[in-house]
């Protein structure tokens, strides 16, 4: 989507508008959403608004396309000598920049659950290239974490296995806050310590060898 009109505006003035939908969007759904209270709170008509966007539609996939970009602002990979320094680095890494762009990180969660038949296509691909970025950068931290490892064996089966579990036991947590973000945050050092348990497991296993 192209905004030239807007893009022209002084950095400022951008940022007061797309501040106000990226807000607005982030508490209601689109439906709900009222153009009146963003025009309000950046202090433009409403005329103006859509001389700028075109629509309330457009100007709301151009704040989820915005706040995405936000979220996944690209950092150089962290580094660490240990399995768990790597992976709870790149965790707290993440969870710094949801609480810099905790508007975003709203709308974002707020867009995933939103029914509305207006936006589903549209949304629906900007949640896909957002997923496979997140999904991107996992994968790489778990290849520099598994790096650090000394595994029995290293055939592509042993990495593999082992990246699936992890990534489930990620998906457990992902899931089980998926409508309450901050308690996430809130608790994410108890969610360390029972994330770090469950991958013991899988590190070390949970059955005694049998004699023969």
């Amino acid at each position: 989507m192209s905004f030239e009109s807007f893009e022209k505006l002084p950095a400022e003035k951008k940022d007061k508008i797309l501040s106000a939908g990226i807000r607005e969007f982030s508490q209601k759904s689109f439906n709900e959403a009222s153009t009146d209270i963003i025009t309000e709170q950046c202090q433009i008509s409403k005329g103006i608004l859509f001389h700028y966007f075109g629509s309330k539609k457009k100007f709301y996939l151009y704040c989820l396309e915005k706040s995405m970009e936000r979220l996944t602002s690209h950092t150089e990979p962290v580094a660490g000598k240990d399995f768990y320094e790597i992976l709870f680095m790149e965790m707290d890494r993440k969870m710094n920049l949801c609480m810099d762009y905790k508007d975003e990180m709203h709308m974002v969660n707020m867009a995933s659950r939103d029914a509305s038949s207006e936006i589903a296509a549209e949304k629906a691909e900007i949640l896909q290239n957002y997923a496979r970025t997140i999904h991107a950068e996992s994968a790489r931290t778990l290849r520099n974490a598994m790096n650090v490892l000394t595994l029995r064996n290293t055939e592509r089966v042993t990495a593999e296995g082992l990246q699936i579990y992890i990534n489930a036991v990620m998906n457990k947590y992902l899931l089980q806050y998926q409508n309450n973000p901050d308690q996430f945050f809130e608790q994410s050092e108890e969610i360390k310590a029972e994330m770090k348990t469950y991958i013991d497991l899988m590190l070390y296993g949970i059955c005694e060898k049998e004699e023969r």
